[in-house]
């Protein structure tokens, strides 16, 4: 359920921000700060007051670096210095590592295939969809029990889509997924109906936690954003044992399972408020795995007794974006950026003077790629790759020619002008983001060697996400962590995600460029109800007018560096790749922790029963890291997501895995 990959002041993503990481940590920060403001905007005032407000930096007040435990051999811990699970409640849950605990305590009706994105079963074992598209029919799985030992049956399925359709947060959490459907209704024990109000082909995607109604039906919509949770009842493959907020999580296997006891009893999600400590901790095997590390850290860990490296591209991207006309929905102009950039020309001269080659190797140290489209290679069937007329490469050259051709002139200092005001521009930096931090100076040097000065500031997430959304800058520096169904990322440029309200009084939108342009808004629309190569022609296309226009200039896909004791532990489920695919934190699916066991045990049930296709290719204990960016298979279809409510939205961002983390950005 993303993620990320949140703003703190745009709709939808994480609190911002926790301890500074690398590149593939940014996105939850970003995304989800903005959830609470924007959502309450959408609820009645006596539920909009109700709502968690964002969690706070974990910078403000680090938790305490954990001391060494000891686990039995069959205990999985995993470390992360990015974020920590907030809540158990899956209606409020916003940052990543939450969505990470709800996919192993709750089932879904289905999961995005481990090596191709496809539909694959979970709860419902099949489902089909009439002629005309708009009735879904779906078969629940038979002899599924709660973790309390009660029956799940159809009505629970029906109980948890009904409750979200008509439930005023809990609509908010999911409304991309649910936004087409007008009626769902239990036909049988096992079968449960869904009527949509136009063909939706991402109701063959359905990625929401299916809950217990003999629990959840006491708590009511009053209630529900201040439900604890405390002991969820589940029917995953793992169930809580002991919860500390912000710090850590134990959960143990869950032997009555109905696709088999998984591999490993125990399950620890640890906290790291200092990525090194979480670096020493996998190295004297207090931990099993180590998410994210930051760049430096990860490859210091190259030759570790034990160790393996996986350097697995993701679906994350950092962008330069540019102030393409700040406005709100209803077009009030906003802001003061600077009116240079409405010129095309000069975003044009600025993208081709990033050598995003030297950004990769000196920033990102070779794990990843440079960036092109929004939608990144992983998801090869939507991903476009401009042809090389039409790429930015780096060509200062050809810069400088755009600048002089358009009219601005060298002057003092180098520096050009044009009707007797300098080109000079504003760069925000996040504090909190060492990667982009790095990045700066680059992209200040290729600036000035073509004639634009450029003043850089550094603020925190919570400043940069409300200067974006007042409209108050020039550039700026952040990023996005892209789900496998691309919707979300495309409405982030319709006009409707631009910011809402009044000069003194700006909710953030989605939209941080606050590109507008109604072509792009119609084929927007259009691909909602598309599938297959239809809906990917549609894709691309946007993504070449997007590319075309300029509002953003792409700097780097960054890939996700995971490590782990491959001397103890065996049987990942690599997503998409086999040979360095996404071990843990995969794009909202969960393959791993249902199929990893200690070395030298067999594989469970449930690698039975599940379908787990493990590591191939990645060596012994101490694999050599090979800096991979190429696309994995692509995915079929789309889930409807919602682009005119602004941060409604947004919550569903903290599904993507690192939309921001503390290291960039979510």
């Amino acid at each position: 359920m993303p993620s990320p990959h949140s703003p703190a002041g745009r709709p939808a993503a994480p609190p911002a921000t926790r301890a500074p990481r690398q590149a593939g940590q940014a996105r939850r920060a970003r995304r989800l700060a903005v959830a609470g403001a924007a959502l309450a905007l959408c609820l009645p005032a006596s539920l909009a007051l109700a709502l968690p407000a964002a969690a706070a930096p974990a910078s403000s007040s680090p938790a305490p670096t954990p001391k060494a435990t000891h686990y039995p051999k069959s205990t999985f811990v995993v470390g992360d210095a990015t974020d920590a699970v907030d809540t158990l409640n899956p209606f409020v849950g916003v940052t990543s590592q939450d969505y990470e605990v709800y996919g192993l305590i709750y089932d879904n009706l289905m999961d995005y295939g481990q090596l191709n994105y496809s539909p694959a079963p979970r709860l419902a074992t099949s489902w089909s969809t009439s002629a005309n598209g708009l009735v879904w029919t779906y078969h629940i799985r038979q002899g599924v029990k709660w973790s309390d030992g009660v029956p799940l049956t159809a009505a629970d399925v029906a109980y948890t889509f009904n409750r979200i359709i008509h439930g005023a947060v809990e609509r908010a959490s999911s409304l991309a997924y649910v936004q087409n459907i007008t009626k769902v209704q239990q036909t049988g024990k096992y079968t449960v109906v869904m009527t949509v109000s136009k063909p939706t082909p991402g109701m063959a995607k359905l990625i929401i936690p299916i809950l217990p109604e003999h629990i959840w039906k006491n708590v009511s919509e009053k209630q529900v954003t201040t439900f604890t949770n405390s002991n969820p009842v589940g029917s995953g493959p793992f169930i809580v044992t002991k919860f500390a907020e912000n710090q850590s999580i134990s959960l143990k296997a869950n032997p009555h399972y109905w696709g088999g006891k998984p591999g490993i009893s125990n399950l620890v999600f640890q906290y790291y408020a200092n990525p090194s400590a979480e670096a020493f901790a996998l190295k004297n095997g207090s931990i099993d795995f180590a998410e994210d590390l930051p760049n430096q850290l990860f490859k210091s860990l190259q030759g570790a007794p034990g160790v393996t490296l996986n350097n697995a591209p993701s679906g994350n991207f950092d962008e330069l974006a540019f102030n393409n006309g700040a406005a709100t929905v209803s077009g009030r102009k906003i802001g003061n950026g600077n009116p240079a950039l409405l010129d095309i020309n000069v975003r044009h001269a600025i993208s081709y003077s990033l050598d995003l080659p030297k950004l990769v190797s000196r920033v990102l140290l070779g794990y990843g790629a440079p960036g092109t489209s929004i939608i990144p290679p992983i998801y090869q069937q939507f991903h476009y790759n401009p042809p090389a007329s039409l790429r930015y490469s780096y060509d200062p050259a050809k810069a400088k020619q755009i600048l002089t051709a358009d009219g601005w002139k060298t002057g003092a200092g180098g520096f050009r002008y044009k009707n007797g005001k300098e080109l000079s521009l504003r760069l925000f930096i996040r504090s909190q983001s060492s990667t982009e931090t790095q990045a700066a100076p680059y992209i200040k040097s290729w600036l000035n060697a073509i004639g634009i000065k450029v003043n850089t500031s550094f603020m925190s997430d919570d400043q940069l996400t409300q200067v974006i959304g007042d409209g108050d800058y020039d550039m700026f520096v952040w990023g996005w962590g892209v789900e496998p169904n691309p919707d979300f990322q495309l409405s982030v440029f319709t006009c409707g995600q631009r910011s809402i309200g009044t000069p003194g009084h700006i909710t953030p939108g989605w939209s941080d460029s606050f590109y507008c342009n109604k072509s792009y808004d119609q084929m927007y629309s259009e691909q909602k109800s598309l599938d297959g190569a239809a809906r990917d022609k549609v894709v691309q296309a946007m993504e070449k007018q997007l590319y075309v226009n300029d509002p953003y200039s792409l700097l780097y896909y960054y890939n996700d560096t995971q490590a782990y004791r491959s001397d103890l532990f065996t049987g990942f489920a690599p997503q998409p790749d086999t040979s360095n695919g996404l071990l843990l934190y995969q794009e909202i699916s969960w393959w791993s922790y249902r199929c990893i066991r200690p070395v030298g045990t067999s594989p469970s049930l449930t690698d039975h029963n599940i379908g787990c296709q493990h590591i191939t290719g990645m060596g012994s204990a101490t694999t050599t890291v090979k800096a991979s960016s190429g696309p994995g298979a692509g995915l079929i279809g789309g889930i409807a997501a919602v682009v005119v409510v602004l941060a409604v939205a947004g919550l569903l961002l903290a599904r993507r895995r690192r939309t921001a983390t503390a290291d960039d950005r979510e």
